[in-house]
């Protein structure tokens, strides 16, 4: 029987015929799970059940189903599941002369080899004998596609434990090389264990990402076939060996035992310099294949410890004991679940545990980070974290001790420091004596301390201790302790000492953390910058427990010891950027192979044909494609409209209040309320106007337009905004261009934010042509900052790609962060833009200038003269006109004009203006509609001109008044949560006042 040699299940009828089967013995597991699938194909035959399957086959269970065989009679064994009920029905067939049909629902293999297991006191004992093997074997894709996620990747890794095991051995056994034939039968055994591996990795890959994929369902069945044949061409060496005794000895599950020791055994294999783990990296094309194989388990939530599948550290211990032969540094490490990786080294640095160190050796490193990791986490966990916050900095070594049995000391960190106890004591030493270890090697200047959760408690304690044993000249380089504060009570909490002064120290916590008070964060960062040192803190709204985003960009510098590049200035021109050195390749976009095995991906916001200089695009180069997302599916969203092809067209003077901030927890994205536009995204033709009231940042979530370029002006709150190509900083009197569909999430420096938001659907925004004012004024392009590269190599479940296409949203998950671009190159990218350096152009003469003349960014439209959207903003400026109404004049204007107000300083400034004109507030003109100034003030400029000594003094504007203006060839249409919502303003047309009548009858 071969992996090819299939029948369906429903062929099994004829297949059961053909072996002359007429009494058979149903072996399945306790659920009895599919069993009525097989009725059909068993009509005909007398049929017996025994659904006491279970894994590891125990002898009790499996003398209770050879009493059910016997009794029954029959003549066939069928079974129907996984690993477990083919366990048994091999452990029958091995001792009675039955025919035997295996119908597979995991992807084990188990099916497909001589090998069998029996377990009795506690200890399983495998063989190999022919007569197990199963005569037929039924592959029915119907029942593997709702099999778990979890199950799905832990049998593959299962399926994958069988080919990695014959490539360890060497050589394999029966396949001596045959000379005369060329290729020895033992490089073809190679070969085709090699295949098999690829082909349940490429199944890993497809199912971790979709686990619904059919195709790859069939794939999966097929291959995990094939590698349980190569198992069972060669030897099942240590790996196997682990797995069958810790899973004898606990009961453990087969498929997550597999999951949890691959990767370890993966590792050991590399440290003993066998040629298999380089045969299969290569063959698969990554490099790291038991960190990889580690992170599917992850991206899977899957178990990664024996700790998480049930194991006790005394029952492991205590076993251990009996079992001297076995690697006890493997089992440890597997109990912990720690990760292994190509790129991560175990030293003996005299502690309890191995310390997990990466990059340099201390004395050749930059920065060195000491990273303590939290309550139930590991090691390389927080090596990880660490990793990622430097952004895979080269020359940045990290140290990272390992707690025993994965806790530091048990106590809450807020209870006295009598009862936190000797444990916390210990750990305290241990951390403590690493520090002084790692600084000896790299003096204190370049290392810092990095601690998360109770990892973070113990760095705050560590970092104290260490202040106030070492003086000036011997202080560390830096702290970062996230969700973590000083540990006991207030009053018994020591001082830091001098080694304190003028370290840069990072604490932080969610407000509402429920394993970490705010106001214990606050007091542990009073406690050090009362010694001296430069603390920051930063507390995230909401209840999570994890390392934030606004926490992460702040971290970065700090651990690395280097402040992020500059951005770059410049509007619509060609950038470049790299966050490691050489990431960027130079002669071609998109080379066979790129620079650390990055994906080469272009983002294009014209057509492939567009002339050079309207052509936008950039290259990023990314350590995962964005297809790697799943599906979009339609989100819901009550404030957020895009087409208004059906909506009515304002034909009245109309305004809006300031939006009200939020009471629920809300992002950008949520906040989103759309005041009104006209057209509509899928005709290209267009534009919309927004308004943002939010107050929490976007964690684990970002945002594309599709639909077109979105202009943000934000009115409260400064916001940073990372991006695929970078992190940029926006705050209020600056602007933001973030292009036609490149990702950002934006962050709230202030814990509450709202602004304007303007989208074209058309044309992108773009400077205006200066014309008769020359070349020079207005805004400059040298003024408009694009980001530098900054990746993360995060993995995150469940993170939300949203989407707005077509006017509408759409959302899709995956398990990462898609803020990857290691490198990038084009002039499609954000920039923000300080609307303090727009040099505004005027009439120095007569007469009032047309507002026009003071825009900053234009969106044209196909037409000549006409605009999908102009910016237009009224900074501080002078104005020397001689003889002049100097208000704006009353008119009737083509162009609609949309207004909002960043900056007004005192309410009615100063100029008479009626108390609705607020900072946040929105007021629209339509085409045509006739209007003017309020008469307030047409009042006060008549009188200015009869005082004809102050007629023409030149006037100034308030200095911090920011008033802008979106003037559009196309009506305005107000959107349905605008056109009735709570804070128009329906008297607005008497806001401006009566105009007196100053005629003067010649009469």
């Amino acid at each position: 029987m071969t992996a090819d040699d299939q029948e369906t299940s429903g062929e099994l009828a004829s297949a059961l015929e053909r072996l002359g089967s007429r009494r058979v013995l149903v072996v399945t597991g306790e659920g009895r799970r599919y069993l009525d699938r097989m009725e059909a194909a068993l009509v005909g035959r007398e049929v017996e059940v025994f659904s006491g399957a279970r894994r590891h086959v125990p002898e009790d269970r499996l003398g209770e189903a050879r009493a059910r065989l016997d009794a029954f009679g029959a003549d066939t064994i069928v079974a129907l599941g996984g690993g477990s009920a083919i366990g048994f029905g091999k452990a029958l067939r091995l001792e009675r002369d039955v025919r035997f049909v295996a119908v597979p629902t995991t992807y084990a293999g188990s099916e497909m080899t001589t090998l069998w297991g029996i377990t009795a006191g506690g200890r399983k004992t495998p063989g190999r004998d022919p007569r197990v093997r199963p005569d037929i074997v039924v592959y029915d894709l119907e029942l593997t596609l709702d099999m778990p996620k979890v199950l799905t990747v832990t049998s593959l890794m299962n399926a994958l434990a069988h080919p990695i095991a014959a490539l360890a051995a060497a050589p394999l056994p029966g396949a001596a090389a045959t000379e005369a034939k060329g290729e020895g039968a033992e490089t073809t055994a190679r070969a085709k264990a090699l295949d098999a591996a690829a082909a349940v990795f490429g199944a890993l890959e497809a199912l971790v990402r979709t686990p619904g994929d059919r195709r790859a369902r069939a794939h999966a069945q097929r291959a995990a076939g094939r590698a349980a044949a190569a198992l069972d061409a060669g030897a099942t060496g240590l790996h196997h060996k682990l797995a069958h005794r810790l899973g004898g000895a606990f009961d453990l599950d087969h498929a997550g035992l597999h999951g949890v020791l691959l990767p370890h055994s993966l590792r050991r294999l590399r440290a003993e310099g066998s040629p298999a783990v380089a045969e299969i990296a290569a063959r698969l094309g990554i490099s790291d294949v038991e960190g990889t194989l580690f992170d599917f388990l992850i991206r899977a939530g899957a178990p990664v410890s024996l700790r998480a599948l049930g194991v006790s550290l005394g029952a492991l211990e205590a076993w251990l004991a009996t079992e001297a032969e076995l690697p006890r540094d493997l089992v440890r490490a597997a109990f912990h679940g720690r990760r292994p990786s190509a790129t991560v080294r175990l030293e003996d640095w005299r502690l309890r545990e191995p310390v997990a160190v990466r990059g340099p050796a201390p004395e050749a490193a930059r920065r060195v980070i000491v990273a303590i990791h939290g309550r139930g986490a590991t090691a390389e966990s927080v090596l990880g974290r660490a990793v990622e916050l430097v952004g895979n900095d080269p020359g940045v070594c990290v140290v990272a001790p390992q707690a025993t049995d994965n806790v530091w000391y048990s106590a809450r960190y807020d209870q006295p420091r009598a009862e936190v106890g000797a444990p916390f004591a210990a750990a305290l030493a241990e951390v403590g004596g690493l520090l002084d270890a790692v600084a000896a090697r790299a003096a204190p200047q370049r290392v810092a301390l990095f601690g998360f959760s109770q990892g973070a408690c113990l760095a705050i304690e560590a970092f104290v201790e260490h202040s106030r044993r070492r003086g000036g000249g011997q202080h560390l380089a830096a702290l970062v302790a996230l969700a973590g504060a000083g540990i006991g009570r207030p009053d018994e909490q020591p001082s830091a000492g001098p080694g304190a002064a003028g370290v840069p120290v990072l604490l932080g916590a969610s407000r509402q953390d429920a394993w970490v008070a705010s106001a214990h964060v606050e007091a542990a960062a009073a406690r050090l910058a009362a010694a001296g040192a430069e603390v920051t803190t930063s507390m995230i709204p909401g209840n999570g427990h994890a390392l934030h985003a606004a926490q992460r960009l702040r971290a970065r510098s700090l651990l690395r010891g280097v402040e992020p590049p500059a951005a770059r200035g410049g509007l619509d021109g060609f950038h470049e950027s790299e966050s490691l050195p050489g990431a960027l390749p130079r002669q071609q976009n998109s080379p066979l192979v790129v620079p650390y095995g990055l994906y080469a991906e272009q983002v294009n916001a014209t057509g492939f044909v567009a002339p050079r200089a309207q052509n936008r695009r950039s290259w990023l180069y990314r350590i995962r494609p964005s297809a790697e997302q799943g599906p979009n599916g339609p989100l819901a969203h009550p404030t957020l409209a895009g087409d208004f092809m059906a909506e009515a067209a304002e034909l009245n003077l109309s305004a809006w209040g300031p939006t009200p901030l939020p009471g629920a927890p809300a992002d950008f994205v949520d906040g989103l309320i759309t005041m009104g536009g006209a057209g509509g995204p899928r005709l290209r033709r267009g534009y919309a106007v927004h308004v943002y009231a939010a107050n929490r940042g976007m964690e684990d979530r970002c945002f594309a337009n599709s639909d077109g370029d979105l202009l943000v002006l934000p009115e409260m709150g400064a916001l940073t905004v990372l991006t695929e190509l970078g992190v940029l900083r926006v705050a209020p009197g600056e602007l933001a261009v973030l292009p036609r569909g490149i990702r950002f999430s934006v962050l709230l420096d202030d814990g509450v934010a709202r602004g304007y938001v303007a989208e074209s659907f058309g044309r992108s925004f773009a400077l205006p042509e200066r014309g008769p004012v020359g070349a020079n004024g207005l805004a400059d392009a040298r003024h408009f900052r694009v980001p530098s590269a900054w990746h993360e190599d995060r993995l995150a479940r469940g993170y939300r790609v949203t989407t707005k296409v077509g006017g509408g949203l759409a959302e899709a998950t995956q398990d990462h962060s898609p803020f990857d671009v290691v490198a990038w190159h084009g002039n499609h990218a954000p920039s923000v833009y300080d609307l303090g350096a727009f040099s505004p152009a005027g009439n120095a003469r007569v007469d009032h200038v047309d507002p026009s003349i003071h825009t900053v960014l234009s969106a044209p439209l196909d037409e000549e003269g006409a605009h999908t959207l102009d910016l237009v903003v009224f900074v501080p400026r002078w104005d020397p006109t001689e003889h002049t109404f100097r208000p704006p004049y009353f008119h009737r204007n083509v162009t609609t004009e949309i207004n909002g107000i960043i900056r007004e300083p005192v309410a009615g400034g100063g100029q008479s203006l009626p108390p609705l004109f607020l900072p946040g507030c929105v007021f629209v003109t339509p085409s045509l509609v006739p209007h003017g100034v309020v008469a307030a003030s047409v009042e006060r400029e008549l009188a200015r001109g009869r005082a004809s000594a102050a007629a023409d003094r030149p006037g100034r504007s308030a200095e911090t008044s920011l008033w802008f203006q979106l003037e559009t060839a196309l009506p305005f249409c107000p959107a349905p949560a605008a056109r009735h919502a709570a804070n128009r303003l329906l008297d607005w047309p008497s806001a401006w006042g009566a105009y007196r009548k100053h005629f003067v009858d010649p009469a």
